[in-house]
Order: structure tokens, then C-alpha cells, then sequence
């Protein structure tokens, strides 16, 4: 990796605040393509906020300083630019699984949603796919079924 490269994700003197209370103080750091990052820290350092923040996934806070995606500051763009880039472009995996679905909603409404809103897919064909149910590996084991003939139903004594 060349150092002149540009980072994929640079955030550049960060501060994250909720009314005067600030929760994360002047954060830098780079990522290039293809490297991996871990925040450590204890619980309550900001952790989370910080990695929601890059997605502007929270409510009610402000922010100094800027993230950029590919040269563009994050922090300037709009609500409807942030859902066009989420989830196509970057993503992340939250460490809850419990709150990684809704349980109000269906798995496959769910699923319908992430194909409606990020590949251009018609609510329709969306809810045809994730109805359907997937195609079981070649790789599992074979499955017995057993079938109804009239030695086995006993009709035949």
C-alpha cells in the first residue's frame, strides 16, 4: 500500500456532542481500502457513537470536524445523500444482533426494504424474492422423505 494513496475513510479532528455535553473529542484517524480497524475502549467511551456517527445514524447530535467517504465530507450531506450512500456504498455491522431486526416487522419486509431502497427493485419483485425460499446448498446433507404406499399405510394386511 502506497502512503501517497488516499484513505477510503478519513476523519479529521471529529467532535460529536449531544447539547453541551461532548462525547467525542477531536477523533482522527484514516482507513485505506482493504485494511480492518477496531475501537477500543471501555463502555461509554463513544464507540458506538462514533461508528454511528460515520453513518449519521444518530438523533440529536452535533459535530465539529469532518468525515469523508472518498474525498466527500459526510458531514455535508443531505438526509436523502446519506440514504443513497448507506448500505450500497458503506455499511456497518452492528455488534447487537438483537437490535439488528425489528421484531414489528417480518424478516422479508425487512429484507424487501434493503432491496427497494438500495437496488432499485420494485416493492413487487422485492417481496417475490425474499417470499421465496432459498435453495438448499449442494453441499447439504440429503434429506429422507418417506412416502405413503399402501404396505406402509396399512391397507395392505
Amino acid at each position: 500500500m502506497s502512503d501517497t494513496a488516499s484513505p477510503l475513510l478519513s476523519i479529521d479532528r471529529l467532535s460529536i456532542a449531544f447539547g453541551a455535553h461532548r462525547v467525542v473529542h477531536d477523533l482522527s484517524l484514516d482507513i485505506h481500502a482493504g485494511e480492518k480497524i477496531g475501537l477500543v475502549g471501555e463502555s461509554g467511551s463513544g464507540k458506538s457513537v462514533t461508528a454511528l456517527s460515520l453513518l449519521r445514524l444518530v438523533a440529536g447530535a452535533s459535530y465539529e470536524g469532518a468525515i469523508r467517504f472518498r474525498g466527500d465530507d459526510l458531514l455535508r450531506y443531505t438526509p436523502r445523500q446519506m440514504q443513497a450512500l448507506r448500505g450500497r456504498s458503506i455499511a456497518m455491522i452492528f455488534q447487537e444482533p438483537m437490535t439488528s431486526l425489528d421484531p414489528l416487522y417480518t424478516v422479508g419486509e425487512q429484507v424487501a426494504e434493503v432491496l427497494t431502497t438500495h437496488e432499485a427493485t420494485s416493492r413487487r419483485a422485492a417481496s417475490s424474492c425474499s417470499a421465496r425460499p432459498a435453495s438448499p446448498s449442494p453441499h447439504a446433507a440429503p434429506t429422507r422423505s418417506r412416502t405413503s404406499s399402501r404396505a406402509d399405510n396399512g391397507s395392505a394386511r
